[in-house]
């Protein structure tokens, strides 16, 4: 399987979620896609209050793949992984090091999600 990730979001972790969404969706005019309590997307980009992956709170990059399982598998005899395969409430992911050691993860999104679309 080739699992051919595809870019999905960046992730910023903020210590105030009403204030950083008045200030993306108001004043940058950026258009909310996807939200729960602690946590809102926008068009590849997302701001989250919750635990980070690396419990640093850096910015997280995502690609997204369809099945998080195979391509951990296969990544992992290529490229190093940062972390191992964790099943969470809004999917699978796992994590690799890139060149530079900084982590960057690949998704399988749950079909079902803790945030709500705001399509429609």
């Amino acid at each position: 399987m080739n699992p051919c990730p595809r870019f999905g979001f960046v992730v910023a972790y903020v210590d105030d979620i009403a204030a950083a969404k008045h200030f993306y969706a108001e004043g940058l005019g950026l258009k909310v896609e996807r939200e729960a309590p602690n946590f809102v997307q926008f068009e590849h980009f997302a701001i989250a209050t919750d635990a980070s992956m690396d419990g640093k709170r850096n910015l997280e990059v995502y690609w997204l793949v369809p099945d998080a399982e195979a391509a951990s598998v296969e990544l992992s005899a290529r490229v190093p992984l940062s972390m191992s395969l964790r099943t969470l409430a809004f999917g699978k992911v796992f994590g690799v090091l890139d060149p530079d050691r900084q982590a960057r993860y690949l998704l399988e999104l749950s079909a079902i999600r803790p945030s709500r679309s705001t399509n429609g």
